[in-house]
């Protein structure tokens, strides 16, 4: 059977309500609920900006995916042929709509991947100015691929000339700059991970080690904006499948990360906590709510320029840095230094919070 661009636009359609029904809506309203939870601290405002941005811009694209799907199979029967007709149309207002609203949903995720790795970063502009620099570029290019498809006549091969240049470059850039975003998070979290790697012990823990790698890294992004160039680059119809179904997951995966930071469970947050400290990042941590006041343990608070990290005689670490600054990360792998260094009075309570 050979797929036609009306069968390709018909089985995207269908994955996309599919996965915005069964996996973004139950993530999204766990996103939501996360955020408006948050305790000892109001919600973040790129958290819940983006998250309402994407709903917003994927509702949009799933309705008038709905409707472009209604008029191509249902509206003109008696014309032999219509969806295809109507699919080789390209300058429609809807179809511009639809582009122009894939677009945003790029550039929202693609701030957000790169936000993260500022953040995780410790707010260092040099290491983010390359990744910044791609992202505008990227919008100038998003902005001239809707131009572009307003002037693509109908009948016309998208698969060649303007449009496809246009098309390709906007992906090549945004795939560029997710994969700069997703080695600088990934390194960050493993260098992280290294310096507290001496507190987990077994193959359990190194697994789980994994899982906020590949969850916050947006790799899934990275592999799919992969599968999207090859396809549209071969002039294969199965583009649509992944143009039309990619939105609702990738913005499912982004949204992950989004409950992630919310929970405090997220490599970067900042915000403070009394709960659960993570297991996935810090099996070796204990609940802080429930210490006995009256038996807790001493906590040496040393000072660092770029954040606090206190480690407890039960080898217990809480920070509320956005990320770990080389020079801690020497220090809390031997953590027997500070009991040789300082003696049992030096140790001082400090507040607690989540890494």
């Amino acid at each position: 059977m050979v797929l036609t661009i009306p069968k390709a636009e018909l089985t995207g359609v269908f994955l996309e309500s599919l996965a915005y029904g069964c996996v973004y809506l139950m993530v999204f309203n766990e996103c939501m609920f996360v955020l408006r939870n948050r305790q000892h601290s109001r919600p973040n405002d790129y958290l819940v900006g983006t998250a309402v941005s994407l709903f917003i811009l994927i509702t949009a694209h799933l309705v008038i995916d709905i409707v472009r799907n209604m008029d191509a199979f249902t509206s003109n029967e008696g014309v032999p042929n219509y969806p295809s007709t109507y699919y080789g149309t390209w300058d429609t207002w809807k179809n511009i709509v639809k582009s122009g609203l894939y677009v945003a949903v790029t550039l929202v995720s693609d701030a957000f991947i790169l936000y993260r790795s500022f953040i995780l970063w410790g707010r260092n502009y040099l290491i983010t100015t390359f990744p910044f620099l791609l992202f505008i570029a990227d919008i100038a290019i998003g902005v001239f691929w809707v131009y572009t498809l307003s002037l693509v006549l109908p009948g016309e091969n998208v698969f060649f000339g303007a449009l496809s240049i246009r098309v390709t470059t906007f992906y090549s850039i945004t795939l560029a700059m997710n994969v700069i975003c997703t080695s600088l998070i990934a390194i960050k979290i493993l260098k992280i991970q290294r310096a507290v790697s001496s507190f987990s012990k077994g193959k359990e823990a190194q697994v789980s080690r994994l899982v906020p790698i590949i969850v916050e890294s947006g790799s899934v992004y990275s592999a799919i904006l992969v599968v999207m160039i090859t396809t549209y680059t071969s002039g294969s119809p199965a583009m649509f499948i992944f143009l039309n179904s990619m939105s609702p997951i990738i913005v499912s995966a982004f949204s992950s990360v989004i409950v992630r930071v919310g929970l405090g469970l997220s490599h970067g947050d900042s915000h403070h906590t009394t709960g659960v400290i993570s297991s996935a990042r810090n099996p070796w941590a204990t609940r802080a709510s429930n210490r006995n006041p009256m038996n807790s343990q001493q906590v040496y608070t040393p000072s660092f320029p770029d954040g606090g990290v206190q480690v407890s005689l039960q080898k217990t670490i809480h920070t509320h840095i956005d990320g770990f600054p080389d020079d801690i990360e020497s220090r809390l792998s031997r953590p027997s230094d500070y009991k040789h260094k300082h003696s049992p009075a030096d140790y001082k309570p400090g507040p607690v919070y989540a890494i």
